[in-house]
């Protein structure tokens, strides 16, 4: 079964190009255009990974991030942040709850490397979680 990736972006074009690059590498991909949109999806839709948006109408990236990662049904779940590098660098400490961060414009080979990445380091710690029980 394909991995899902939500994807919280409210710029069309990048939301678009981001969903035609993962699911041409085989990844099952929804876009919620807004904060609140994205956090209703994360609970309802079960994704394997979120990438997230910080600049969003509605409820912001930060925000969002923070009720995730303090909700035990999405704690679990890797969220990457994406925003403008300057944006990134000066909200750093607003952007710890996030397992990564990606300046945008970013590369397309990095974006995948960090899909990977939490991709698979998410199924090792649950792999290791049916070891110990």
């Amino acid at each position: 079964m394909p991995q899902r990736i939500l994807v919280v972006e409210d710029e069309p074009s990048v939301a678009d190009l981001i969903e035609a690059v993962l699911a041409g590498e085989g990844y099952t991909v929804a876009i919620a255009r807004d904060g609140a949109q994205g956090l209703m999806l994360a609970r309802d839709w079960n994704p394997d990974l979120i990438l997230m948006d910080i600049m969003l109408p509605a409820v912001d990236g930060t925000t969002a991030i923070r009720r995730l990662k303090s909700d035990p049904e999405t704690a679990d779940v890797p969220i990457v942040a994406m925003s403008a590098g300057r944006t990134l660098r000066s909200q750093s400490e607003e952007l710890a709850d996030a397992d990564a961060a990606l300046a945008k414009p970013f590369d397309i080979d990095a974006l995948l490397a960090q899909v990977a990445f939490h991709l698979s380091r998410r199924k090792s710690e649950a792999g290791e979680e049916l070891a110990d029980a």
